[in-house]
């Protein structure tokens, strides 16, 4: 007999019988016939002290509401876990097979382990949960009543495309008028696509639409504003986004532009001509405390296409990694200006297969 079986044997049973009773676990032993033959110390105590043995059999029988999990065990010699409730009380249910010599199925040893505090705090988590899914599903369609509406303003056609990868999108963009015959238009992108992605496209949508018009007339101030309001409200600098703004001018046909760190520079376009509308600038983060935007003007007359969009379309990528690009775009727009959104949707959908990682934004803006 080997050193260990030795020391096992200097143990007698009741020794073995004390350290389940120290378990404070509840643990009880049923026979083949599901009836309960032992139950510890732990067990017994919750059950009431001054009763007898056949009305702690009869109680401890109701701690498990469902008989047919021990049945299966007994019956298949599985390990089976399962959660019930006891005197208010939730507990996670083991049930083992118990084997004697012969390799036969004797009887099943059940732990208790008591998880009230742990199923409580899933509950909470999961009604935190849907209360958030409701927040985020009416911050949804806040943030889609912010878009502008399809169709004409003055004698300019507008169209979108729209379509975020989470519920609430990073990207904004919008178009409204300023002068009788002055329109400002813009598009963002906000960091992430989170929660505070989302806000931050409404902290700009209600600073851009409640500036005065003399300041919105000149895209420089427009942006250094907006980069002072956004600033005061001391975000952490991981926090920012990028947006170009300009001012289209139907009486002198001139765009008007400022860029705060929007890499993707808008196309001017029409058949067989496009051309970029690049111009440097800062992004809008609390990290830059003094910018300096600068002002392009072109321009534009009636059959021209200005087109405006986030880095989700140009850098989604196909199978081998590749991205779409910028000189793909361009081939689309100056092919068929008059579909273009369409056009530009079914080409990114063939060089994906319609899989995009980031939110995707276009805004097609065509004069008349």
């Amino acid at each position: 007999m080997d050193s260990k079986n030795q020391g096992r044997r200097r143990y007698s049973r009741e020794f073995f019988f004390q350290i389940i009773n120290s378990i404070a676990d509840f643990v009880r032993v049923v026979d083949v016939d599901n009836d309960v033959i032992y139950m510890n110390g732990a067990m017994e105590d919750s059950l009431g002290g001054d009763l007898s043995a056949y009305e702690k059999d009869k109680l401890a029988k109701q701690l498990l509401n469902d008989f047919s999990v021990t049945r299966r065990t007994l019956e298949t010699g599985e390990v089976i876990q399962q959660d019930q409730y006891y005197k208010n009380q939730s507990y996670s249910v083991k049930t083992s097979p118990l084997w004697n010599g012969n390799g036969e199925l004797v009887g099943a040893v059940e732990v208790f382990r008591k998880n009230t505090r742990d199923r409580i705090l899933h509950e909470e988590l999961v009604e935190r949960n849907k209360t958030m899914n409701h927040e985020m599903a009416m911050a949804t369609l806040i943030q889609q009543a912010l878009l502008p509406e399809k169709g004409f303003l003055k004698n300019l056609k507008v169209n979108y495309l729209y379509l975020p990868q989470d519920i609430i999108s990073g990207d904004l963009f919008d178009l409204f008028p300023i002068q009788d015959h002055k329109v400002a238009f813009y598009i963002s992108d906000t960091v992430g696509h989170g929660f505070a992605s989302g806000m931050t496209t409404m902290f700009i949508n209600q600073a851009m639409r409640t500036m005065d018009s003399k300041t919105l007339l000149d895209p420089v101030k427009t942006l250094t504003l907006l980069h002072k309001k956004f600033i005061d409200l001391h975000l952490d600098t991981s926090l920012y986004f990028t947006i170009f703004y300009g001012v289209y001018d139907s009486k002198d046909h001139k765009i008007s532009y400022a860029n705060a760190g929007h890499n993707c520079p808008p196309i001017l376009y029409r058949q067989g001509r496009a051309e970029d509308l690049e111009t440097p600038g800062l992004p809008i983060m609390s990290y830059f405390q003094e910018v300096n935007y600068s002002q392009k003007e072109i321009s534009a007359y009636p059959g021209d296409h200005l087109f405006l969009y986030t880095d989700g379309l140009i850098e989604s990528t196909n199978r081998d990694q590749e991205e779409y690009g910028l000189d793909r775009l361009r081939e689309v727009l100056v092919q068929d200006p008059w579909d273009s959104i369409k056009r530009v949707q079914e080409d990114l959908g063939k060089f994906t297969g319609n899989k995009f990682k980031d939110d995707l934004s276009i805004l097609d803006i065509k004069i008349f």
